[in-house]
């Protein structure tokens, strides 16, 4: 499967009375329970991940998309925003901020440029955690050596681009992020448990 197409793609997720958008993953269609199962899942184990990597406690930033962007436009972000904020501040986290990112229009795409990475750098270098609903910052290998050697941690949660998350990953720029599972487990019937979900679609990948 094209990896790009998994990570541009949308997971339509019933959610409670409404019908969400949740911009993420392409899955496979799923039933209503199987959906909202699999949200659990994401919010849940990712929040548990980065909790983990920080000792279960700490200040973190959360960064999301400026006007005009469905996070601007939905009070205290867009859904999985919502969810996996509440889910970290319940393992522990504190969340200091909700900084909006201006879009960067990159050809079709929209892009976390360089130098809005080093400004949310310079404005937050205390903070124990970045936490990325906007992918990736678009790095070259200059603007990697000019990174501080002392700054948080890095975790991208929504639209981490396999490719480039991989090589910030093994760069040290990034401590992790969610990734398309395209190694799923195998056998053992439907997963009971939303790590086994979790793992069915997605992967938290660290720098190793």
């Amino acid at each position: 499967m094209n990896q790009r197409a998994i990570v541009i793609g949308a997971v339509l997720a019933l959610i409670l009375s409404g019908v969400m958008i949740f911009k993420f993953f392409k899955a496979p269609s799923l039933p209503d329970s199987a959906t909202q199962n699999l949200f659990q899942a994401y919010t849940e184990v990712t929040a548990q991940e980065i909790s983990h990597m920080l000792g279960g406690h700490g200040d973190v930033v959360v960064l999301i998309w400026g006007s005009p962007s469905d996070d601007a436009g939905t009070p205290g972000g867009s859904p999985d925003v919502r969810a996996i904020t509440a889910a970290l501040q319940k393992d522990g986290l504190h969340i200091v901020a909700k900084s909006s990112v201006p879009p960067v229009r990159v050809g079709h795409d929209v892009a976390w440029t360089a130098d809005n990475f080093r400004s949310v750098l310079d404005q937050y270098p205390q903070v124990a955690a970045l936490i990325s609903f906007v992918g990736s910052p678009q790095l070259s290998a200059e603007n990697i050596r000019g990174l501080p050697a002392t700054r948080p941690k890095l975790f991208v949660v929504r639209l981490a681009e396999p490719e480039t998350a991989q090589q910030l990953l093994e760069q040290g720029v990034l401590d992790g992020a969610v990734l398309p599972q395209d190694q799923p487990p195998t056998g053992g019937g439907p997963p009971k448990t939303t790590r086994e979900t979790f793992d069915k679609y997605y992967l938290f990948s660290t720098h190793k």
